[in-house]
């Protein structure tokens, strides 16, 4: 297969994904469920999830078993697609790998904080194991900080962890801050050592938007619970973004949240400040699902279309955690249907 070729075969598979998403129909369905295992049942017989309940007992199936089930799916969708895309070289694969391994560490530091009794983690692909710098049977037996950071050992994750350990205590916000760090600096090298041109560009831009919008967030929670100076705030933020110093200082030195979301009138983020009676959350969602929709609907370039595709069917499952959750609660559908976006798109 030349490059030319895999790289259309890149893109088609990912548009091909993308045409499988949830229709308008299978969420009114869905709400329409009155049972956690009704609405398993459901997504087995009626839609492209028919596989992540292969070999599952239907009946019986916890909330909690869903999620794992939903999140495997996830991840092999993209391994699929990491396969197509190492054939053409572009290397942008290793990005994955590594989201793959951020997810997994997420995982057991919120296990960790959480100290619930079961380390339920969904099970990771081949083709990210293969790849991986972790050692995935130790993270899963990890009980504590020591363990974890032994289970690390020999990676370049240990030099992101270990300093948020102190006298066998972790910080946990400080841990997840660190690695999505080391995330999007993995991110920008791949970028910059594996292209040029238009695909470099549209590229930055992605990253540079999400940066912007989990940074904006962030930030008001931080202004909003906390008091904190900007020497402080500035820690906090995640590298990458196209906010420059005076679109943030202005941001941060607001008198509260809501006047700092004014500051951003006049910004590509202005939404934010013309929210309604939106959260903060759903305006940057809806920003993200916006452009992941139209990049892969219509970029040419293949590592565009899966970041755009992966930033999609993430949104779906979040959908779908929304859906399971709310009916395990008897939250009314209508009030579930307000979480939900994208729906018929």
């Amino acid at each position: 297969m030349t490059v030319s070729s895999a790289a259309n075969a890149v893109l088609a598979k990912a548009r091909a994904m993308y045409g499988k998403r949830l229709t308008a129909q299978n969420y009114t369905d869905l709400l329409a469920c009155r049972t956690v295992n009704e609405a398993a049942a459901y997504l087995k017989a009626h839609t492209a999830y028919a596989d992540a309940f292969e070999g599952v007992t239907m009946g019986s199936v916890r909330r909690r078993q869903i999620e794992i089930l939903l999140r495997e799916h996830l991840l092999n969708n993209f391994a699929s697609l990491c396969r197509y895309e190492k054939s053409i070289g572009d290397g942008f694969y290793k990005y994955f790998v590594t989201l793959s391994d951020v997810d997994m560490l997420l995982h057991s530091v919120r296990y960790l904080n959480s100290r619930h009794p079961e380390n339920n983690l969904a099970k990771v692909p081949d083709f990210f194991m293969r790849h991986s710098e972790l050692n995935a049977a130790a993270l899963e037996t990890a009980t504590n900080a020591d363990l974890l950071l032994a289970a690390v050992e020999g990676s370049p994750y240990k030099a992101v962890l270990a300093p948020f350990v102190s006298a066998g205590r972790p910080d946990y916000f400080g841990m997840e801050l660190a690695l999505n760090k080391y995330l999007r600096s993995q991110a920008e090298a791949l970028i910059k050592k594996n292209y040029s041109g238009k695909a470099r560009k549209e590229l930055d831009a992605m990253y540079a938007f999400d940066t912007d919008a989990e940074n904006i967030v962030s930030l008001y929670r931080l202004k909003r619970l906390t008091n904190m100076p900007q020497s402080v705030l500035l820690t906090m933020l995640l590298p990458g973004g196209t906010l420059g110093e005076k679109e943030l200082t202005g941001f941060m030195k607001a008198p509260n949240a809501e006047e700092a979301l004014k500051t951003l009138k006049g910004t590509a983020y202005a939404a934010f400040a013309e929210r309604g009676d939106l959260s903060v959350e759903q305006v940057s969602a809806k920003l993200r699902y916006d452009r992941a929709k139209s990049l892969v609907r219509f970029s040419t370039y293949p590592s565009v279309v899966m970041m755009s595709y992966v930033a999609l069917a993430e949104n779906e499952a979040e959908n779908l955690t929304h859906i399971i959750e709310g009916i395990r609660y008897n939250i009314p559908p209508e009030e579930i249907s307000r979480l939900l976006l994208g729906v018929g798109d």
